[in-house]
């Protein structure tokens, strides 16, 4: 797994030469495909060819494409990378409800308590509440905790009078960061011979990406943290400029703990599909899934 993640604002020609991406065509910049993780483009400038598409694909390398507005609306992803596909996809179309609810409740109950330490660390009230919350949740989260957490949380985050559903700098940022995340998963996903439209709680006939949208839910406090940090919910009439889209771009290279150890975001995306391919095989019981922290750059050695 590569640990690079390359933002590209202008317009470029970007190609692959002995195994390298290279950035430009007079001052070239090179860098090994092994090294990179990523690649998202931003302008609608840049030119590539279907080799260079191919390469990043057989690489596992996700390649994000933005819209007019400059946000993520789509990611490259590889075909059948695992050898065992086809195995993987039985498993999980013959996945029985009961085990489903409880994986499902399992990423409820996480997440939740992810919105708690999100609170804790942003020295917020609310805490103790969502971890009450947290307690309540039943197989399948039948009672919709979820949402009443999610509710609860945000006013907590940004006052009682907001709403996700508002255009402003704060949901613009928490959409931009949750679509750079979702990708990841998305690819993580197709990695581990995984089909993304069949997911747990998500089930829409329209949505490619259920089972990405299913376990996001587990990240997304990491993105809420950021977004926290860095915005003030009193800039409402501010955009995002290059410069905020690029810090949230950043937020790919920040670790979680896992098991009482950090990994980067992308270890602990592909530990979580991993684990959730382990369940449909009957490996396990107990999806591994990772627990929010302040936020840190990982390091490497």
């Amino acid at each position: 797994m590569g640990y690079r993640n390359i933002k590209i604002e202008s317009a470029q020609k970007l190609h692959i030469k002995k195994q390298q991406l290279v950035i430009g065509s007079e001052e070239n910049v090179s860098i090994p495909l092994e090294d990179i993780n990523s690649i998202l483009i931003e302008s609608q400038a840049v030119t590539f060819s279907s080799y260079f598409l191919q390469k990043l694909a057989d690489m596992g390398i996700a390649l994000y494409v933005c819209d007019e507005k400059h946000l993520p609306n789509a990611v490259l992803l590889p075909m059948v990378r695992h050898s065992r596909h086809f195995k993987l996809l039985k498993s999980q179309i013959n996945l029985g409800k009961p085990k489903q609810k409880r994986l499902w409740q399992q990423i409820v109950v996480q997440k939740i308590e992810n919105q708690s330490l999100c609170l804790d660390l942003l020295n917020l009230e609310g805490g103790s509440e969502l971890r009450k919350m947290e307690r309540e949740v039943q197989s399948g989260d039948k009672t919709n905790v979820e949402a009443k957490a999610a509710a609860f949380y945000f006013r907590r985050l940004y006052g009682l009078g907001f709403s996700r559903g508002e255009d402003h700098i704060i949901n613009s940022a928490l959409n931009y960061g949750y679509a750079i995340v979702r990708g990841m998963i998305a690819r993580s996903i197709v990695c581990y011979g995984l089909e993304p439209s069949l997911g747990l709680f998500h089930c829409s006939e329209l949505n490619s990406y259920n089972l990405a949208d299913d376990l996001i839910e587990v990240f997304r406090p990491i993105v809420d943290l950021h977004v926290s940090r860095k915005f003030d919910i009193s800039e409402v009439d501010s955009a995002l400029t290059p410069e905020l889209k690029k810090d949230l771009y950043g937020i790919v290279n920040y670790d979680m703990m896992m098991r009482g150890e950090k990994h980067i975001l992308s270890n602990c995306i592909d530990k979580v599909a991993a684990s959730y391919s382990g369940a449909l095989q009957g490996n396990r019981e107990e999806l591994e899934l990772p627990t929010l922290m302040e936020l840190q750059v990982h390091r490497y050695e």
